[in-house]
């Protein structure tokens, strides 16, 4: 009986174990590969390492307006990252049929736009459903005319110390110190290059996050596609790497990235 009992709780705690691992393989990981010199922001990949893509291609990836979604050579990319102790380095390789579509009479989410979720604290708990003072939403507008960038922080608690509030939200403006981007018009859409300087993502109270290897924060990335660039006939899929729409107020819905 006794030997029984032993098989029995031995059989809870593999499963137990089993069951948690799965629970932590449930949010897709990418790599982040360290850069030996700082990249070139010209739109061309060689310098990148692709070991890693982040792939967003397929119909459950769609999280808003699903009906006007036709396909990944409608809308698709690959994202890649790298860092350096001072830069994160952002590429994506994006199918469009129609690149470049952004218009100032509409907001920055109804606007052709990457959306980087990110966070800058690896001790942050990766379960937690509401932004931390490290959590930041960054838009990227893609256009060829003009390259606004903005920082939504309307989620964080307004009573936090290390407030970071939102910056350049009503469009028009590029509020990223240091940044750099590129564009290279391909076949099937374009080639997007940037570098994004880590001081970016602090203040006077929010100290500048420097990667070290073996790092892992959560992160996320989105992509919006105006089809229509005319305000009230507008079409505006937009699709994420993981999560759905909540991932605007809830990291626990983003993937890792893990600095190598």
């Amino acid at each position: 009986m006794k030997r029984i009992s032993k098989l029995l709780v031995l059989v809870l705690a593999l499963s137990m174990a089993f069951t948690a691992a799965f629970a932590e393989g449930e949010a897709p990981t990418a790599t982040a590969y360290k850069a030996s010199a700082p990249i070139t922001v010209d739109g061309d990949l060689s310098e990148w390492t692709l070991d890693s893509p982040i792939v967003i291609d397929q119909e459950s990836q769609v999280i808003r307006d699903l009906s006007f979604w036709q396909g990944a050579s409608d809308l698709s990319c690959t994202v890649y990252v790298m860092y350096d102790e001072t830069n994160l380095y952002l590429a994506v390789d994006v199918t469009e049929d129609t690149p470049f579509g952004a218009i100032e009479m509409l907001p920055l989410d109804g606007e052709d736009n990457f959306k980087i979720y990110i966070s800058t604290d690896p001790a942050a708990d990766p379960a937690r459903t509401e932004y931390g003072t490290n959590d930041f939403l960054l838009y990227l507008i893609v256009d060829n005319n003009y390259w606004d960038t903005a920082f939504d922080r309307s989620m964080i608690e307004k009573d936090s110390l290390e407030r970071f509030t939102s910056k350049g939200m009503d469009g028009g403006e590029d509020v990223l110190e240091g940044y750099e981007r590129a564009a290279a018009t391909t076949s099937t859409g374009f080639i997007f290059e940037a570098v994004i300087p880590w001081a970016n993502f602090s203040n006077d109270r929010i100290p500048v996050y420097t990667p070290a290897s073996g790092d892992t924060i959560k992160f996320d990335f989105a992509i919006t596609d105006i089809s229509y660039p005319c305000p009230g006939t507008e079409y505006i899929p937009q699709m994420a790497w993981t999560g759905d729409l909540s991932i605007n107020t809830n990291p626990s819905l983003w993937g890792n990235l893990t600095f190598e």
